[in-house]
C-alpha cells in the first residue's frame, strides 16, 4: 500500500536528496499516535500488557532491537546506503510521552498525513544536526490481522521537513511479545528491500522530471 506525498514540485525536487545520499541517520520507531489493536499480553500467554507496559517496557525494547541488531534490521541494505547512523534519543524522548490510556484499542488507529509533518518537529536534540533522518512512524501494531502499519518517513534533520512518506504493512512473525512484533518490521524492510524502494526512486524520479517540463 502506497501514500504518494511529494505531491509539489519543491517536494519532488527535495525528495532527490533522499536515493542519492549515502548516509541516513535512523531515529527508530515512533509510536506516540500508534494504536494496539487487540489483546497484547507480555508473551507466551502470560499476563495481559498495558498501554503503560507498551510506553515504559515494549517500545523502547522494540527501538533498542533494531538499533543492537543491525544484521536482523539491514538498513543500509533496504535503503541502499553505505552508512546508517543510529540517534535513537530524540524519538525515545517522545514515546516517552504517549498517553496510558489511549493507545490501547479494539479498532485500527488512522495517522493522517498531514500529522507526520508535526510529529517530525517534535524531536529535539539529537547528534546529527543536518543530513536524512528516517523514522517509522506507525499507525497500528494490530493484534487481530497480525499486521504492522508504518510510514516510512524521510525527512531533512536541519529544517524537520518531510522529503519522503510512504505507508508499509508487515506480517508478524516470531515468538514472544518482542520478537513477534519485531518479525513485522523485518517483513516491512524485506519488502523495501525487494520492491519499494525501487519503485519510490522512480516515482519520486519521475514527479521531479514531470515538474520540470
Amino acid at each position: 500500500m502506497i501514500s504518494f506525498i511529494a505531491s509539489s514540485s519543491m517536494n519532488a525536487q527535495s525528495a532527490k536528496e533522499v536515493f542519492s545520499t549515502k548516509e541516513i541517520v535512523w531515529y527508530g520507531l515512533d509510536f506516540t499516535k500508534a494504536k494496539f489493536v487487540g489483546q497484547f499480553d507480555q508473551g507466551f500467554g502470560a499476563m495481559p500488557a498495558t498501554c503503560s507496559d507498551m510506553r515504559n517496557k515494549w517500545i523502547p525494547e522494540w527501538n533498542a532491537l533494531v538499533a543492537k541488531e543491525p544484521q536482523n534490521f539491514d538498513l543500509k541494505e533496504s535503503f541502499r546506503k553505505d552508512n546508517v547512523y543510529y540517534d535513537i534519543a530524540p524519538v525515545n524522548d517522545v514515546n516517552s510521552t504517549i498517553d496510558v490510556d489511549a493507545c490501547m484499542s479494539f479498532n485500527p488507529g488512522k495517522i493522517d498525513k498531514s500529522d507526520i509533518d508535526g510529529m517530525i518537529k517534535k524531536y529535539k536534540g539529537g547528534d546529527k544536526k543536518e543530513g536524512v533522518g528516517l523514522v517509522f512512524v506507525v499507525e497500528n501494531f494490530n493484534k487481530g490481522a497480525e499486521m504492522a502499519d508504518v510510514y516510512v518517513t524521510f525527512f531533512d534533520i536541519a529544517s524537520k521537513k518531510v522529503l519522503v512518506c510512504e505507508k508499509v504493512s508487515g506480517k508478524v512473525k516470531g515468538i514472544g511479545m518482542r520478537n513477534y512484533w519485531a518479525g513485522a518490521i523485518k517483513a516491512i524492510l524485506k519488502q523495501i528491500d525487494k520492491k519499494d524502494y525501487k519503485n519510490w526512486q522512480n516515482m519520486y524520479s519521475r514527479d521531479e522530471l514531470g515538474a520540470g517540463h
